[in-house]
C-alpha cells in the first residue's frame, strides 16, 4: 500500500513538471517571437509555482496520516462507565494509545483489556487485530477494519472483532508473535473455557486494506473444520460433474 501511494504521488508530480516544460519546448510563432523571453520566464514562475503547492499538499498528507489519532473531546469513563472503558497493563499516555474508542466502533470492534474484553474469556469465533497506534497503515485501516466487522456480522453474528494496542499490551503481541502492524490474527473456534490455542491462528494479511478483499479472506478463514470439509466435498463433486 505504501509503495502504490508512493507511485501515485510520484505520478502527479511528473504530471505537473511536464506540462510546463513542454509548453516551454514548443517554438513560439513569428508574430510573438519578440515576447518570446517574457513567455519562457513566465511559464517557469508557474512551474515552479506548482512544484511547490504540489509538494505542500503531499508534505500536509504525509503529516496527517502519520499523526497519531487523539480523541481529545469526548471522556469515556463519562459516557460509558468503567465497564467498556480502557484497563492498562502499563500506564497508557492518554487515549491516541488505542484506535477503538467505544464511541466510535462499539460494538463491531472492541478494544481488549484483560478485565471485561479479554479474547480469551470468549468461547466465539474471534479475529483480532493487533496494531500500533502511532502506525499510518494501522490508522489507515481503522474504519475500513470496522466496516469489514459490520459486513462479516451480518453472516456470522457470532464472531466477535478485537483490536489490541501494542502500545499498552506489548507483552501480549510479544506472546502472539505480533511483530508487523497491522497484524492480523483469525481463531475459528476456542477451546471449551474460552481459550485459545496461539499455534492455531490464521494470519491474514491486510494487503491494501479494502473491504471486500479482506472480509472475503476473513470469511474464508473463519470457516469451521465441519465448513472446510463440506467446502471439499461441495468443489469434489463439481470437478466431477455430480
Amino acid at each position: 500500500e505504501a509503495v502504490y501511494l508512493c507511485f501515485i504521488q510520484l505520478f502527479y508530480i511528473t504530471i505537473i513538471m511536464l506540462i510546463p516544460l513542454s509548453s516551454l519546448e514548443r517554438n513560439p510563432s513569428t508574430s510573438r517571437r519578440h515576447n518570446n523571453m517574457t513567455s519562457r520566464r513566465t511559464k517557469i514562475v508557474t512551474y515552479k509555482r506548482s512544484l511547490l503547492l504540489t509538494i505542500g499538499i503531499l508534505g500536509i498528507i504525509h503529516y496527517y496520516r502519520s499523526v497519531p489519532y487523539n480523541n481529545q473531546h469526548t471522556n469515556e469513563k463519562k459516557l460509558f462507565g468503567d465497564k467498556i472503558t480502557h484497563m492498562k497493563e502499563g500506564e497508557a499516555s492518554s487515549s491516541s494509545s488505542y484506535l477503538y474508542p467505544p464511541q466510535e466502533a462499539y460494538p463491531f470492534v472492541i478494544d481488549y483489556n484483560p478485565n471485561d474484553n479479554d479474547f480469551q474469556k470468549s468461547n466465539s469465533p474471534k479475529v483480532i487485530e493487533f496494531y500500533d497506534p502511532k502506525c499510518g497503515a494501522c490508522q489507515a485501516f481503522k474504519y475500513n477494519y470496522i466496516e469489514v466487522a459490520k459486513k462479516i456480522k451480518e453472516d456470522k453474528p457470532t464472531v466477535q472483532f478485537y483490536g489490541v494496542s501494542c502500545e499498552v499490551y506489548k507483552s501480549l503481541c510479544d506472546e502472539f508473535g505480533a511483530k508487523r502492524f497491522p497484524t492480523i490474527l483469525v481463531f475459528p473456534q476456542s477451546n471449551n473455557d474460552g481459550s485459545i490455542n496461539k499455534d492455531d491462528g490464521i494470519v491474514v494479511p491486510k494487503g491494501t486494506g479494502t473491504i471486500y478483499f479482506v472480509s472475503a479472506r476473513l470469511m474464508k478463514a473463519l470457516r469451521t473444520k465441519e465448513e472446510i470439509e463440506r467446502d471439499r466435498v461441495d468443489s469434489s463433486k463439481l470437478a466431477a460433474g455430480i
